[in-house]
């Protein structure tokens, strides 16, 4: 058996927008945590493509690719906050949220953050963790009349910064 073909990362592009829309409502589905209702819900956030192509075309968006497939996504925006982070369920349990997460901390630490925080879903906050992330409070957010339970996470770059 051979080695997968190894993730690739670039910049979004306008033309990724139909892709990663369709890769945010696959991946919301799959959500563990949430009932069918809440996760509809959150999905709808994809619907207009125009709208989520302008809301990933913010900030910084890195777009990870296996070949020539969406595999997942990343969002910094502004510049100490990761605002969507997301897998394809075909490519879930592979390390790719964790090098999402690495190049995300990458930028805003070149941008001299000295804290990146987060909203983090029940689904997603053991990667969270796992990067470094600590629960600062937990909350409820509504979409389309639906309650969401989510997590505000925070990871202080400052203390891992080298010395000059």
């Amino acid at each position: 058996m051979t080695d997968p073909i190894p993730f690739t990362f670039r910049l979004f592009r306008p033309a990724d927008a139909a892709p990663l829309a369709a890769l945010f409502h696959d991946a919301v589905l799959a959500a563990a945590g949430y009932d069918p209702a809440a996760r509809e819900a959150w999905a709808s956030a994809a619907g207009e493509v125009a709208a989520f192509g302008a809301r990933l075309a913010r900030g910084v968006t890195l777009v990870a690719l296996r070949g020539s497939a969406h595999a997942g996504f990343g969002q910094l925006h502004p510049a100490d906050h990761i605002e969507m982070l997301y897998v394809a369920p075909a490519f879930a349990r592979q390390g790719l949220a964790a090098a999402l997460l690495a190049r995300l901390e990458a930028r805003a630490r070149a941008a001299n953050v000295l804290t990146v925080t987060a909203d983090v879903s029940i689904s997603a906050r053991q990667a969270f963790e796992r990067a470094g992330f600590a629960v600062n409070a937990q909350e409820s957010v509504t979409r389309n009349g639906v309650s969401l339970r989510r997590f505000r996470m925070m990871k202080p770059l400052a203390a891992a910064r080298p010395k000059v």
